[in-house]
């Protein structure tokens, strides 16, 4: 895979002060709390065609539900802290129904299914070929890349994340998410992914090699990427100094999906993405200095 398809992002120290707004606060993430969701022993396919077909299947299941308007089905498929970001911003599972419903989906077409298992979450990428509307506008009907992140939740298999990189040739600015989250998650996703970027930021290879989950994946305006794009281009990207706004923070069993606005111009060879802010995804697994990204989704594109 050419070194151009990735869009790896950084952020600054100072991205501790975007926070939720949420005047209650909640216990930090703990994977192995009490409160956490638990998953049921699934049986996971033996070989990486096993994954790609169980992948395809929720891909289609998912898409069916959006596409026959089954609003039920489409809630029943997520966690109840579920997020998805899309080129308008974040969502939780309540603010992605209207969302979603509001896209008249029609004739999806999945293809180039990828999938990995890290631990107990399945993380898949997909391109789709699908009509869609926003606002009245049609969107793009070209193979464009997806993103989901599975866990078995009580025997079913239900989305923690979700990105969708469909957008208008012209890609606006998000707006503010409009769940405020948890005071105490948000901060600590916002620290996360500090420390995780800063070390790419600061050509700490070494160390942001270690934060990356084996099988994760990315999904960028170039398409899917792997593990081994995104070390490949924390070498050569040159970015502006990143900030971050609007963190949402919560919790699925293991994993923490965190999301922000991010704005941060970066050069990778002859690709140059704008200094504009975009909607940005990460799945982190575990916690604390063991916790490792499984998942990246970013929205900008070149203008």
């Amino acid at each position: 895979m050419s070194i151009l398809l990735i869009a790896p992002m950084f952020l600054s120290p100072l991205a501790f002060a975007q926070a939720g707004s949420s005047a209650t606060s909640a216990p930090q993430f703990n994977p192995t709390a009490p409160g956490a969701q638990t998953s049921t022993a699934a049986t996971w396919p033996s070989d990486s065609a096993g994954f790609n077909t169980l992948a395809n299947k929720l891909f289609s299941e998912w898409f069916e539900q959006i596409a026959s308007n089954n609003m039920k089905g489409v809630m029943d498929s997520m966690q109840p802290n579920f997020q998805s970001v899309t080129f308008m911003g974040a969502f939780d599972a309540a603010s992605s129904i209207s969302q979603i419903a509001g896209l008249g989906t029609k004739s999806p077409k999945i293809s180039d299914v990828i999938a990995t298992r890290v631990g107990d979450a399945l993380v898949a990428t997909c391109l789709v070929n699908v009509e869609q509307m926003q606002d009245g506008k049609k969107l793009s009907s070209n193979a464009m890349p997806r993103l989901g992140v599975w866990q078995i939740v009580n025997g079913a298999w239900k989305l923690a994340a979700w990105a969708s990189l469909n957008s208008p040739a012209i890609r606006p600015a998000p707006s503010v998410a409009t769940f405020p989250g948890d005071t105490a998650l948000n901060t600590q996703g916002a620290a996360m992914l500090t420390k995780f970027l800063m070390a790419q930021h600061k050509k700490d290879l070494p160390a942001f090699e270690a934060m990356l989950a084996q099988g994760m994946q990315v999904v960028n305006f170039k398409g899917q990427k792997i593990r081994d794009d995104i070390i490949k281009g924390a070498q050569m990207a040159t970015t502006t100094e990143p900030k971050i706004a609007d963190t949402r923070a919560t919790q699925c069993g293991d994993l923490l999906v965190v999301t922000c606005n991010l704005t941060m111009g970066q050069k990778i060879g002859w690709t140059t993405l704008p200094e504009d802010p975009a909607p940005f995804l990460a799945v982190f697994q575990g916690a604390g200095d063991a916790a490792k990204v499984i998942a990246l989704a970013n929205t900008n594109k070149p203008k």
